[in-house]
């Protein structure tokens, strides 16, 4: 029992690293590609208005790569975050999530082994019942409280 609850405090731990870090270098990516709002933005000026490229580098180091509903952005010292625009089937719109595989994925790369992607759902529901995440999706999809959205 022990084991379990000690397991489930290192996850929300290590969720609350991945939160964190997307904070931080998504920060990052837009202070530098100002005015570019948010990743929705960003999107639309790769795909709609072509001002900027699918894959690109700021100035500070941060680097992005547009895909298919969402953004990989890479910070200066190799963490990678990874955020979907996903529609919020409360509010109508889509905002930047991300889900388990993703939260797994940063801590692969912070060779922080040991967590199953249901250990972070878990983790990250019960971040979202204490305020520190917003569910969008059941189970599956999350974001940051006060996550940017646009239209849908």
């Amino acid at each position: 029992m022990l084991g379990r609850m000690a397991r489930e405090v290192s996850s929300v731990e290590a969720v609350l690293r991945f939160a964190a870090a997307l904070r931080e270098i998504r920060g990052r990516l837009l202070a530098d590609l100002f005015p570019v709002a948010d990743i929705a933005d960003l999107l639309a000026a790769v795909r709609s208005r072509g001002e900027l490229p699918r894959e690109g580098a700021t100035r500070s180091g941060i680097e992005y790569t547009v895909h298919g509903a969402g953004c990989l952005i890479i910070s200066s010292d190799g963490r990678e975050v990874d955020v979907d625009l996903v529609t919020d089937p409360v509010l109508g719109c889509e905002v930047e999530a991300f889900d388990a595989w993703r939260v797994r994925w940063f801590l692969d790369e912070a060779a922080d082994d040991g967590y199953s992607n249901e250990d972070i759902g878990v983790a990250c529901t019960h971040l979202a019942g204490e305020g520190h995440l917003r569910e969008v999706v059941e189970g599956r999809w999350f974001a940051l409280p006060g996550a940017p959205s646009g239209p849908a």
